[in-house]
């Protein structure tokens, strides 16, 4: 499985690496949005899975999603976003409403993180 990872925190996309099995899951990282439109571009085979943190600089997730639903290629690749935006949040509110197969609350566990990208994946078909 192929997973594009944006997140901002160094801790965080360390983290998504021990989680996630190299042997079972190629990741590439990006800081911010800007960064993740350029590794999309640049993998023409795409991702399964886009993990997406909320709050970023540069280029925030709802701007993310926003681009990444204007390209055809790029719109039916399923988006987790991952955040500490309580749930009253205009700017979560405004992301989800843009398309994210799910949502993580921050912190995450590791057994509940997984769990909940296989789902997104098994929900997305072959």
């Amino acid at each position: 499985m192929k997973v594009l990872i944006v997140e901002d925190s160094p801790l965080v996309r360390k983290m998504y690496g021990l989680v996630f099995s190299r042997r079972e899951h190629e990741l590439t990282t990006a800081e911010d949005g800007r960064k993740a439109l350029e590794a999309l571009a640049a993998h023409p085979g795409g991702f399964d899975l886009i993990l997406l943190d909320l709050r970023m600089p540069d280029m925030d997730g709802v701007e993310f999603i926003r681009e990444v639903r204007r390209a055809a290629r790029f719109r039916d690749i399923p988006i987790v976003l991952t955040t500490v935006e309580p749930d009253t949040s205009e700017l979560l509110r405004e992301a989800v409403a843009r398309g994210v197969a799910a949502v993580v609350k921050k912190p995450w566990k590791p057994h509940e993180l997984r769990a909940v990208v296989q789902s997104v994946l098994h929900a997305a078909g072959p």
